[in-house]
């Protein structure tokens, strides 16, 4: 009997050792295929490689999927300025005011300034446009194309977490307005309606307020602006003169014969332009003058006759039936006698 559990022993300890090695040769065989077959697939055909390569790039695509939607998600606010230099001003504010048209937007600001200089005229100025925010950068390569850019610059503002914080105040606010009309509707005494109506005043004109700023971001956010700063080439500065001293003596008449010209025709012109105000001026002087002489002359025919009357006032002074006294001689009465 002991025998027999011995043996039975031994035959169960030798299956134990064969299941065991059978097992564990399985295994190391499934090792080794599966190592096969990876030499295979990336030794023979390829396989593998692609595979995994395509597994990476289905990752990175839908990485990218997922930014795409967050910017997009975004409110983003773009300005931008952009400076041209252009042959024909006019022709390239119509053709960017007809494209921001086109697109969907419009021209909000716009000025023009001529220039002149030695006979040469320019025109330099603006334009600003608002267009669509998907159509902002297509309109930025049709400038580009009107001229030689000389600058260029956008910036940007992201808006997004203040539109949340408007939306979650707007939230607030109407959820508050319309527990107060449902207050005023049960309110009881006069008292309680006058504070509810005041409340409830005063939590519209919030609203109200909040919904014009959002409005206001949501519209610059949905349309983006671009001044485009137009100029036309300036002329370019006149060939230096030659020195006095080194020009032809036909050139040098004909340069004095124009300067007679001008300084005669400036004396004209100005004599023209004062003959009125001589005239204007002249009739004062002139009746001034002749008031002046007349009573200089009244004045001198009343000396002249004050001073002939003394004169004969003089003569006459002596009273005319008054003999003369004789005058004394030197004969006497006895000599007479």
């Amino acid at each position: 009997m002991a025998s027999r559990i011995r043996v039975l022993a031994v035959v169960g300890l030798l299956l134990l050792a064969g299941c065991t090695g059978m097992g564990g040769s399985g295994d190391a065989g499934e090792a080794q295929g599966g190592g096969d077959g990876a030499q295979m697939s990336s030794g023979g055909d390829g396989s593998s490689q692609p595979v995994e390569a395509d597994s990476k790039a289905s990752a990175g695509d839908s990485e990218n999927i997922q930014a795409g939607d967050a910017a997009a998600d975004r409110a983003i606010i773009r300005n931008g300025r952009m400076v041209v230099e252009v042959e024909n001003y006019s022709a390239t504010a119509n053709a960017i005011a007809a494209r921001a048209r086109t697109s969907g937007g419009y021209v909000s600001d716009s000025n023009r300034e001529l220039h002149r200089d030695d006979g040469e005229t320019w025109y330099t100025g603006y334009i600003v446009v608002r267009v669509p925010s998907e159509e902002y950068e297509p309109t930025q390569s049709m400038v580009s194309k009107q001229g030689t850019v000389r600058s260029e610059e956008t910036t940007t503002k992201d808006v997004t977490d203040k539109l949340v914080d408007l939306e979650a105040r707007l939230t607030n606010l109407r959820e508050r307005r319309d527990r107060l009309r449902t207050f005023y509707e049960r309110a009881n005494s006069t008292e309680e309606l006058l504070r509810i109506e005041e409340e409830l005043s005063s939590v519209q004109s919030d609203i109200e307020r909040l919904e014009a700023q959002k409005r206001s971001l949501e519209q610059r956010v949905a349309y983006s602006t671009l001044r485009v700063e137009i100029h036309e080439p300036a002329p370019e500065p006149s060939a230096q003169q030659v020195p006095y001293h080194e020009q032809s003596l036909v050139a040098a008449f004909l340069s004095s014969v124009t300067d007679v010209y001008v300084f005669t025709r400036g004396l004209l012109v100005t004599a023209a332009s004062l003959a009125p105000w001589l005239v204007v001026l002249a009739v004062p002087v002139v009746g001034g003058r002749r008031l002046l002489r007349g009573r200089s002359l009244s004045v001198l025919g009343r000396r002249g006759t004050s001073e002939s009357a003394i004169e004969d006032g003089d003569d006459g002074s002596s009273d005319p039936q008054q003999e003369p006294t004789p005058e004394p001689t030197d004969e006497s009465p006895d000599d007479d006698a």
